[in-house]
């Protein structure tokens, strides 16, 4: 049986993000989950502290040369995970698949697997240039979320293998849909930016 891979993720210091990441290290700790938590200073706001998860990720992934899986740091394992079919592609994330490629919620990067190939690689340093593009538009109107640029990068790289991450590893508390469709999930996400996102902007 393989291992799964190590559970990656940060949250902004002296911010209530630290108590959302302290539970999520005592579940992987419950499930003897490898696992790499860091703390890191606010770089002024939400939307910034939010593109900086695919450098997090690159720099993660360089250095450790393994296959990781991204947890925002609002997750909680529930139950035990396993090494699934989808972690075999380059990278893998939940999709809607109801929704259009271009509509800003068709990818949801709360987990994200990258392996350790060229082409998780390739895909990552594609995301985190996209993050700082959309970011740094000075027409943008509408909120910055790290899954739009994840979503743009993986239109631009076709040749790279992305998986659909079942619901089962991202499923959101209180969506209606998901709590209907995965009964019994191993990750749930708590949406700690509904709560903390003005907190850390100010």
């Amino acid at each position: 049986m393989r291992q799964f891979p190590t559970i990656i993720s940060f949250y902004t210091q002296n911010t209530p993000y630290q108590f959302e990441a302290e539970k999520l290290a005592e579940s992987c700790r419950k499930w003897n989950l490898n696992h790499y938590i860091k703390a890191i200073p606010s770089f002024g706001s939400w939307e910034l502290n939010c593109a900086f998860k695919p450098f997090f990720i690159l720099g993660e992934r360089l250095e450790k040369k393994e296959p990781l899986l991204w947890v925002d740091c609002d997750g909680v394992f529930e139950r035990a995970p396993e090494w699934i079919q989808p972690f075999e592609a380059d990278l893998s994330v939940r999709r809607h698949p109801e929704l259009s490629d271009e509509h800003p919620s068709k990818v949801i990067s709360s987990t994200v697997y990258a392996n350790n190939t060229p082409g998780a690689e390739q895909l990552l340093r594609s995301w985190a240039v996209h993050a700082k593009q959309m970011l740094l538009d000075d027409e943008r109107e509408e909120e910055f979320w790290d899954q739009m640029a994840l979503s743009q990068a993986i239109r631009n790289h076709s040749d790279v293998v992305v998986s659909d991450l079942p619901l089962a590893y991202a499923k959101i508390f209180d969506h209606p849909e998901d709590l209907i469709s995965e009964p019994n999930p191993i990750i749930v996400h708590y949406q700690a930016s509904r709560r903390f996102k003005d907190q850390v902007s100010q």
